[in-house]
């Protein structure tokens, strides 16, 4: 549930699937209409805690998340969702238990309903919408989209990360490890979908030169999937741009402005 509303701008903070979570609301805010709402994931190393987030402490972050909001008059959510998970089914439930809260809110629209976020946790917007989600959303953005959990063990970069998310030792062979892992890989589950499945209109941002995630095996194959799907999907990958695809600033601000302010 989420916690009471009053009009105008509420920044608040409350418990719900066992885990932290905010919601963030625009100044013009009235508790009695219904407003779309844009659920955020956090990256490496995000937090929501009790009074705290990363995401609306960093006054960079934040200023991404406040452009949205400017954009499209929406409220900002987000959960901690079991912290460095990438994707695992704890995650899932967690997600799935705060966007349970939203609908049910009598201040939000639930027909307008929306994705954000970057960076390695980003499995979990496609696990979401690949499952308990599924239908429910209508717009998806992804900044450095991590979509391949097999990619990730072959690179080995993040490889003992992901394996710790999913209680997994790092001795583990990479093919015992994927084939554990493999039910909470995103990419082979969007490749299944059929033609004409109901899928968000979706943004990915990616950055060409990014070695920690690179855009071959993640983002390239992330549209074709969606797009083999017949989904909507527009995909940019930034020449001369690395992993901080957040650092260009004021054209990304704008990308995720227009996005969703012609999407939800």
């Amino acid at each position: 549930m989420l916690p009471k509303l009053s009009d105008g701008e509420n920044k608040l903070f409350f418990k719900t699937g066992g885990e932290w979570c905010y919601i963030w609301t625009p100044p013009k805010f009235k508790k009695q209409g219904k407003i779309p709402v844009i659920i955020h994931h956090h990256g490496a190393r995000g937090y929501v805690r009790e009074g705290e987030a990363d995401w609306l402490d960093d006054p960079l972050k934040k200023s991404y998340l406040k452009a949205v909001m400017d954009g499209v008059g929406c409220a900002i959510v987000g959960s901690h969702a079991g912290g460095d998970h990438w994707g695992n089914q704890k995650s899932v439930e967690s997600n799935y238990a705060l966007f349970k809260a939203l609908i049910e809110s009598p201040s939000i629209d639930p027909g307008r309903v929306g994705l954000i976020g970057g960076g390695s946790r980003r499995a979990l917007v496609w696990n979401s919408i690949a499952g308990p989600m599924a239908n429910r959303i209508k717009a998806v953005a992804v900044i450095q989209a991590v979509s391949s959990l097999e990619a990730i063990i072959r690179e080995q970069k993040f490889r003992k990360a992901l394996l710790d998310a999913f209680g997994l030792p790092e001795e583990t062979s990479d093919e015992d490890a994927i084939k554990t892992i493999k039910p909470y890989d995103p990419l082979p589950k969007l490749q299944r979908l059929k033609k004409g499945s109901k899928l968000p209109k979706t943004a990915i941002f990616h950055g060409a030169e990014d070695e920690n995630i690179p855009a071959r095996t993640h983002a390239i194959p992330l549209a074709e999937a969606l797009r083999k799907a017949a989904g909507d999907v527009t995909l940019e990958v930034f020449p001369g741009v690395g992993h901080a695809v957040y650092a260009m600033g004021e054209p990304i601000k704008k990308r995720l402005r227009d996005f969703f302010a012609s999407s939800l």
